[in-house]
């Protein structure tokens, strides 16, 4: 009886992986998968807000004004602004007390979380710290634009928080099984996932410095022109003669001639239709501006509608608010000629030193 003949088995050849997880752990970029993972509207999201970040931290950090006491500019200057009628105007007056310190954190954390945005480190936590920096930007930067859609940092906010929702969902899916990333194979144990998490973490900060000293590099130094940014001002009109080749003081003088109070500047250092910003102790950021020969105007540069430093337009002759418009001629007492301004800007009393030809603030 022939017994039933038992063919030898061949070893069973191993099936190559799906292709969802092809090449996952074999020379393709962790990076570039993770991009990949996500939705085009995330990614879409996630490119535009880091981006964003980036250059939004170094062009404070390029900004000479941004960190320099006394210019128009200046973070202090905005965060006291900033506190009127703020709902978290507390916190905004305790910044103002350390200004420099409060705009390099500023600065530095835009960076990072833009950084953190587009190479994914610690993704959940850079979103919520973008969120957070918009919404306190929109509880003191923008809190007073009117219609609300018009303020940039609430339109960033809720764009902030669709991304973070938008990873939690994603995390949540894959937890659960689905998803592209759901049943990939740990690539490293535990506590490999830690330190690989904190030595990427160390790079973000040493990147984040890199970025932000090369943005510091950019910036010259602070000139006395009129720049436009955000602050307060409005102006008076004053009469007089007389020039002086030199550059006036700064501090509480007396002009040297019949006028005395604080030297501006003189009346030969801004050419007929110019303007130069300057502070004014009692109001903050101003704008002096020359309309004639022996004709000069003030004017606080915080403009009337959301709080932003206006600038000034010298081939139109205007001062011009960067934020949502808002124009007003310097020549018809900083009425607003467009825009969304409720009202002209604040005036400020100038004078005209018959004796020395400086412009200055009477005591």
């Amino acid at each position: 009886m022939n017994a039933t003949k038992t063919r030898a088995r061949r070893p069973e050849k191993l099936l190559p992986p799906p292709p969802s997880s092809r090449g996952r752990h074999r020379g393709a970029s962790p990076l570039l998968d993770e991009w990949r993972e996500q939705p085009v509207s995330l990614r879409l999201l996630r490119a535009f807000l880091g981006v964003t970040f980036v250059y939004a931290g170094i062009q404070k950090m390029a900004d000479p004004y941004f960190l320099h006491a006394g210019s128009p500019d200046f973070i202090g200057n905005q965060l006291v602004s900033f506190a009127q009628g703020s709902p978290i105007g507390g916190i905004l007056r305790m910044l103002a007390h350390a200004p420099v310190l409060t705009g390099l954190a500023i600065a530095f954390a835009e960076i990072a979380i833009g950084l953190g945005t587009l190479v994914g480190i610690a993704p959940l936590a850079v979103a919520a710290g973008g969120f957070l920096v918009n919404l306190t930007l929109t509880l003191s930067a923008t809190w007073h634009v009117h219609p609300y859609f018009l303020g940039s940092d609430s339109m960033y906010a809720v764009a902030w928080l669709a991304y973070l929702l938008g990873l939690v969902e994603i995390r949540r899916r894959s937890h659960a099984g689905f998803g592209p990333s759901a049943g990939r194979r740990p690539s490293s144990a535990p506590g490999e996932v830690g330190r690989r998490e904190f030595i990427r973490g160390g790079a973000l900060a040493g990147a984040t410095l890199l970025v932000a000293s090369a943005g510091a590099a950019f910036a010259g130094k602070p000139a006395q022109a009129l720049r436009a940014g955000g602050g307060t001002s409005s102006g008076h009109r004053s009469g007089g003669g007389g020039s002086s080749p030199s550059q006036a003081p700064q501090g509480p003088t007396a002009s040297g001639g019949s006028t005395q109070g604080t030297p501006i500047a003189t009346l030969s250092s801004i050419p007929v239709g110019g303007a130069i910003g300057f502070n004014d102790p009692g109001v903050g950021p101003a704008a002096l501006v020359r309309l004639g020969q022996n004709d000069v105007v003030a004017y606080s540069r915080v403009c009337t509608h959301a709080g932003c430093l206006v600038g000034y337009d010298q081939s139109q002759r205007i001062l011009y608010c960067p934020c949502h418009g808002a124009e007003y001629d310097p020549a018809q007492n900083a009425q607003v000629i467009a825009g969304p301004a409720p009202r002209p800007l604040a005036p400020i009393q100038v004078e005209i030193d018959k004796a020395t030809g400086q412009v200055v603030l009477p005591s």
